[in-house]
């Protein structure tokens, strides 16, 4: 289900991105970390499918439980294959998290140092398990798989949260600042729910999948499936719901309605701290809010 759901909202987000003849390199990134995720989980889903395949139509029939034994056996190549390519996905994930927060803080490096640190000891971890999922001696619960499962996720929701609380600190407190009309209200609380939505889906999915790898079930394995995919929606989800912010305008034919809307000019490149001139912001209109 979340592989069609992913295949929709890539094509969506490739028609929110390249719209217009408006070229930016922040889009471009976006492009490429779409296409990228994208093609990481189709591939997941493919091998998904072997397993499929050779669990349960390729089985042969003088082997007792076959199926079952090949479904839950870490070290079949499109099992091990899956664990490389979820470890990649999170990778990506991080990656684009990681480079919101350095480009919401104006370009400053400093911020992203610990991130960095906590995405390395994600990525490597998951990697670890992955490669010592493929020992035949270690069971799917042994103490070192454990570990390291439980390292991962560690650092993969620390991460999560840290950066995540980071953007939306930053952008409740610029929105505070800014003073763009009449109203009283935080231009970025649309852009603030977007990025908690989006760290609450992937966090939410990885505590189900923790949960039911601590109490030994083996279904857990269904379950990282389902992950990888919900770990490559999420950053599509925000590139499509910003580029429907981007519709919701008022109309340009009567210029005394217009007014300055903080999404026009998030772009995940908030500002800065002082209070800007409100005569820099853009005009609505729909192209500008895509560059996420």
């Amino acid at each position: 289900m979340f592989a069609g759901v992913n295949c929709v909202l890539y094509g969506l987000c490739m028609f929110v991105l390249l719209r217009g003849a408006k070229t930016a390199p922040l889009r471009f990134m976006l492009v490429v970390m779409s296409t990228i995720l994208f093609l990481l989980c189709t591939v997941h889903v493919g091998a998904s499918l072997r397993q499929l395949l050779e669990a349960f139509v390729y089985a042969p029939t003088d082997v007792p439980y076959y199926s079952i034994t090949y479904w839950l056996d870490l070290a079949a190549a499109p099992r091990v294959l899956k664990g490389f390519l979820f470890g990649t996905l999170v990778l990506a994930q991080d990656f684009i998290l990681i480079w919101r927060l350095y480009v919401v803080f104006m370009c400053n490096w400093r911020v992203i140092i610990l991130p960095i640190i906590l995405a390395a000891g994600c990525v490597g971890s998951a990697y670890a398990a992955s490669a010592v999922s493929t020992i035949p001696k270690d069971g799917l619960y042994s103490s070192t798989l454990t570990s390291l499962v439980i390292s991962a996720w560690a650092f993969g929701f620390t991460l999560n949260a840290s950066v995540t609380g980071s953007i939306v600190v930053r952008l409740w407190r610029l929105g505070r600042t800014m003073v763009l009309g009449a109203t009283s209200s935080n231009r970025f609380a649309s852009s603030i729910y977007i990025v908690i939505e989006s760290g609450a889906i992937s966090a939410i999915a990885n505590a189900i999948m923790l949960a039911m790898f601590a109490s030994n079930n083996p279904a857990s394995l269904f379950v990282m499936d389902v992950a990888a995919q919900v770990t490559a929606l999420t950053p599509l989800l925000i590139v499509v719901q910003v580029g429907h912010i981007g519709q919701d305008r008022i109309s340009t034919t009567d210029l005394s309605k217009m007014v300055p809307k903080a999404q026009d000019v998030i772009t995940f490149r908030a500002g800065q701290d002082s209070l800007p001139d409100t005569t820099q912001f853009r005009w609505a209109s729909s192209a500008s809010s895509t560059e996420v």
